[in-house]
């Protein structure tokens, strides 16, 4: 890793995965965050996840930071609020503070990966985090033809 008063590089996988637990959400994912500590922002926090086959970020929201989601590689169902769609590499989603969101795997022999950026807390504790609750087939709209 580089830092300087100018700025900071580094390779995410210098970022030791965060400890996040699936009784608060997390799925079978894994995620690497670029926090305020290494990158010295005040006021944005960028992270790195995957989710293997089957993994999920079940619904939460955070109520002080807005969210955005940029979809690396695989096939995914993102929600948010009542709405669920599918959305592969290349797409861009952005998550309002305080909007219940989601995202799953829909492959289940490929990985989904994808960046993402707090904006409003350096860290996840600033952006704060809060579990809302499984992804139940009420929200499963991306994976059943015709209710697209």
């Amino acid at each position: 890793m580089i830092r300087d008063e100018n700025q900071t590089l580094l390779n995410v996988e210098e970022l030791e995965p965060a400890p996040v637990a699936r009784e608060d959400g997390w799925r079978d994912m894994t995620i690497r965050f670029l926090d305020g500590s290494v990158s010295g922002s005040s006021n944005g926090c960028m992270f790195r996840t995957t989710f293997g086959p089957g993994a999920a970020h079940e619904r939460h929201f955070h109520p002080n930071a807005d969210e955005f989601l940029y979809v690396i590689s695989g096939r995914a169902a993102a929600g948010a609020g009542e709405e669920e769609h599918e959305i592969g590499p290349g797409t861009v989603q952005f998550i309002p503070a305080g909007t219940t969101h989601w995202l799953r795997n829909l492959d289940d022999r490929a990985p989904v990966e994808l960046v993402g950026i707090y904006v409003g807390g350096a860290n996840l504790e600033e952006a704060g985090y809060e579990y809302v609750g499984e992804v139940t087939d009420a929200y499963r709209q991306a994976d059943r033809p015709g209710e697209k």
